[in-house]
């Protein structure tokens, strides 16, 4: 199983930002026009008391350059006393993800799909259209500054999939290779077209794009309220390695 610290560096580095900094323990991204969440937020890279005695530069960080002070506390079981420590100095808590690892070769067999998809379509880079899906799909307020200030600067290699039905996106995701694993991100499938196994098609897809570059092991982030996405990773062999959650203070 990949370590869950490490899984926390390879998504950082695949989520390009504007401006970043490794000062003290913390990795500093700032991305202006996003909200104050991956892009905009303070990631703890190690373990310890000294990631404590250097908040205040964190908060001057985020200060100086207008931005609400955001704090990634992932993984959240590694750092239950900074948790206690921002809820004390009074950052709310928000957006509770889970993060789930599976072998490759189990998602592979786990997703092979009963009935033929059709056409999984993988790009090595994000076109027009897979980014337009994204922004119809994703249905956030923030959608299409993801798309053109993140999403269009992904390093890669990365596979862009998606599945079109009467000549429409209806379904997506995004695939990073890193050493020794992937990244599976952007999973959304169109509502009118839900409990017909094209999410199971393109994970199916994605993993073996991600075996053939070696990647022996699959991660992903989920929110723990969506339910229905649990219930898809769970089948085709995803287990929980660990949770994070964000500490936002005005």
């Amino acid at each position: 199983m990949i370590d869950r610290l490490l899984i926390e560096r390879y998504a950082a580095e695949t989520w390009p930002v504007a401006e970043t900094r490794e000062e003290d323990g913390w990795l500093l991204r700032h991305t202006p026009g996003v909200p104050p969440r991956r892009s905009n937020s303070a990631l703890p890279l190690a373990r310890g008391e000294a990631l404590s005695t250097a908040l205040s530069r964190v908060e001057d960080f985020y200060a100086t350059r207008g931005m609400p002070i955001a704090v990634q506390v992932a993984p959240a079981e590694e750092h239950t006393a900074l948790d206690a420590l921002l809820a004390e100095r009074g950052y709310r808590r928000d957006g509770a993800l889970l993060v789930r690892t599976a072998p490759t070769g189990t998602v592979i067999t786990g997703s092979r799909p009963a009935v033929p998809l059709g056409v999984v379509t993988v790009e090595e880079r994000p076109t027009r259209r897979w980014l337009d899906a994204f922004i119809a799909l994703d249905g956030h307020d923030n959608s299409h500054e993801a798309a053109e200030r993140i999403l269009s600067r992904i390093p890669g290699p990365a596979a862009y999939l998606s599945v079109e039905r009467d000549d429409r996106v209806v379904g997506m995701g995004l695939v990073v290779a890193a050493p020794g694993c992937g990244g599976v991100f952007c999973m959304a499938t169109h509502p009118d077209h839900g409990q017909q196994g094209i999410a199971t098609g393109v994970l199916h897809v994605g993993a073996r794009w991600a075996a053939a570059r070696g990647a022996d092991e699959l991660y992903l982030h989920v929110m723990d309220d969506n339910q229905a996405a649990c219930r898809l990773y769970d089948r085709v062999g995803f287990r929980l390695s660990h949770t994070y959650h964000y500490r936002i203070k005005p």
